[in-house]
């Protein structure tokens, strides 16, 4: 078997919290599955029922389309928690523990550990959460077909196809989020080798940047990028078509970004070839 399932097995076992929180949102949406199974009035209370002759009104489905938002808004909201959770503190755990030389002892490449890193914080956490909606979709579609009546909420948890397909959409949905969040990512796989905060550092040096240069110069492009870019995580997330999110950002801009986590990704590799990682390891050959 590849290295890297072993590697990501590791990860999963070193940082539980991201299984233990979705299995405990998982575990707290089935109690309230269960009190509304066996409560028809809670039924009536929370999705309406209605007599449905014909089509679905446009209404109707108009609550649901808001209930799958949420659905996802909360899914996604605990994914992108887990990673920014994840991201920051992987490399330097292991630099701490000293478990960095011992992955460097063995037949695995630089580019490998950094690609285990990246491929479990923005794709196998938000895989994780993704089975939160498809979690969620199952119940609903159970509670639906148990109903005598049609509840409203639920006009689209009608069949399996459909909740095999959302699942299928969120994930394909996170997988986008995940391709924007990258560049900040490696950028924070950098930093992390050289503080404790790497989102703190950014966070400040970002804001210190954009006002110098509107104090100093008028100039409010860095502003605006800064803007532009730590928005668009939650655009894509909560947008109906995610594409539109990307296409309202200026080539510039992404252009600009996607360089940035270029000199991220290239300088992490450099930082996590030494063992003594100080500022001065930048600037060394």
């Amino acid at each position: 078997m590849h290295p890297s399932f072993y590697m990501l097995e590791k990860e999963l076992i070193e940082h539980k919290i991201n299984t233990r929180l979705p299995l405990f949102v998982a575990l707290c949406g089935l109690l309230l599955f269960v009190s509304l199974f066996f409560n028809g009035a809670a039924q009536h209370e929370f999705f309406f029922q209605m007599e449905v002759n014909g089509d679905v009104s446009d209404i109707h489905r108009e609550f649901a389309q808001d209930l799958n938002s949420v659905i996802y808004f909360g899914a996604g909201l605990i994914s992108l928690l887990l990673s920014t959770l994840y991201i920051p503190k992987t490399l330097r755990k292991e630099r701490q523990e000293g478990s960095s030389m011992f992955w460097r002892s063995m037949p695995v490449s630089n580019a490998l550990t950094h690609g285990v890193k990246l491929g479990f914080g923005l794709v196998v956490i938000p895989a994780i959460c993704a089975l939160l909606v498809l979690f969620a979709d199952v119940l609903f579609w159970i509670l639906n077909v148990s109903s005598e009546q049609q509840l409203a909420l639920l006009v689209e948890q009608q069949s399996l196809f459909y909740v095999l397909t959302n699942w299928l959409v969120f994930f394909g949905r996170m997988l986008l989020v995940a391709l924007v969040v990258l560049p900040l990512a490696t950028m924070t796989l950098a930093i992390s080798q050289l503080v404790n905060s790497p989102l703190l550092v950014i966070f400040v040096s970002s804001f210190a940047i954009k006002w110098l240069a509107i104090a100093l110069f008028g100039f409010y492009g860095i502003n605006d990028f800064f803007s532009v870019i730590a928005s668009l995580p939650m655009k894509v997330l909560t947008a109906s078509n995610p594409f539109s999110a990307l296409s309202d950002v200026s080539i510039l801009s992404l252009s600009i970004y996607v360089l940035l986590g270029i000199g991220g990704y290239l300088l992490s590799l450099k930082l996590n070839r030494t063992d003594d990682v100080s500022l001065k390891t930048l600037f060394q050959p």
